[in-house]
């Protein structure tokens, strides 16, 4: 009997090394990301463009008029308390082409909110 609990807890250890092994593998591989500062995301993540969908909308209701997304030149992700997006988007707005930076939150409960929309260009990251 002693034996059988010998081998179950050995079995344990062993998956238990195994999955710990693994996910340190998948962290050791993604770049540095500086504590609280801004980190890189892929520009064709479906959450990065849920979150550019958002900001169009957002904004677009705020302007009363057309605004509509060309492209995503950049996308940062900052952990906080959630999640703040930064967008670099090229969007055409009465006909004409700009680029603009969003910050969208998105809280611990999944939700969006629009932080801040600069027409004025897109912020370089530090």
């Amino acid at each position: 009997m002693q034996a059988m609990k010998n081998i179950l807890l050995m079995a344990v250890v062993l998956i238990a090394f195994a999955a710990i092994s693994n996910h340190a593998s998948h962290v050791l591989a993604q770049p540095a990301q500086i504590a609280g500062g801004y980190g890189e995301a892929s520009k064709t993540d479906p959450e990065v463009l849920s979150v550019a969908s958002f900001a169009i909308k957002q904004e677009r209701r705020k302007l009363g008029r057309h605004l509509s997304l060309i492209s995503i030149e950049r996308a940062e992700v900052q952990v906080v308390a959630g999640l703040n997006y930064r967008l670099c988007l090229k969007v055409k707005i009465k006909g004409k082409t700009r680029e603009a930076t969003a910050v969208v939150y998105k809280n611990l409960k999944q939700k969006y909110s629009l932080s801040s929309w600069d027409a004025g260009g897109c912020k370089v990251s530090q």
